[in-house]
């Protein structure tokens, strides 16, 4: 479970204006692709990657310290370093808003979500690795519904992310990445998709 305090509990994919089961079933898979990469066992510490997919957001993988695994998202350099400077993550939430997936148990997870999730068959990685997907922080304190359009960005980011880590990653020793910068292809529920990615994506 990820640190969320657990009475809040992500939006229904399904209630979000014009998604498409095709869409689902691409993300769900993208997301246990990544997932099955198990990156936060990989990286030592909070790894800052600048993700365009097209649009250039900010990803930190979570999960280093062993509790919340997953990535959170921001959408400028200025969210995250409000982030960072923030003494108490409520106070950052307080000031922007934030995209996040973690991964979690069944439960977690919106009923009708769930049925569809095993009714279509849509993988997921284990029994802990449902995805939950929720914009965080203002004007809260409720999770909020992604748009449409970070869902189809997290797709193509996280399969770009899987082919990164998997092919492309080049550790230091000290086990730190080697800076990067490179256009990975990806073909998602709507097409190939050119993504680029940058690392570091900002010092912090």
């Amino acid at each position: 479970m990820s640190d969320i305090e657990p009475l809040l509990f992500p939006p229904a994919y399904l209630s979000i204006v014009g998604v498409t089961p095709q869409l689902l079933q691409g993300l769900l898979a993208a997301a246990a692709d990544f997932y099955e990469v198990q990156p936060w066992k990989i990286l030592k510490s909070e790894t800052v990657i600048e993700v365009g997919a097209p649009d250039a957001r900010l990803v930190v993988v979570m999960g280093a310290a062993g509790q919340s695994f997953g990535i959170s998202v921001y959408d400028s350099p200025a969210d995250l370093q409000r982030m960072y400077q923030a003494a108490d993550p409520l106070d950052a939430a307080e000031a922007l808003c934030w995209l996040a997936l973690t991964y979690e148990t069944a439960e977690y997870l919106d009923q009708g979500d769930l049925q569809a999730i095993r009714r279509y068959g849509w993988r997921v990685a284990g029994e802990a690795a449902y995805p939950a997907i929720a914009r965080i922080g203002s004007p809260g304190p409720d999770l909020q519904p992604p748009m449409l359009k970070d869902l189809y960005w997290l797709e193509g980011c996280l399969l770009a992310l899987r082919q990164f880590f998997t092919s492309y990653l080049v550790l230091g020793e000290q086990g730190e990445p080697d800076a990067a910068e490179l256009t990975i292809p990806v073909e998602t529920s709507a097409g190939l998709l050119e993504t680029r990615l940058r690392l570091p994506g900002m010092q912090v």
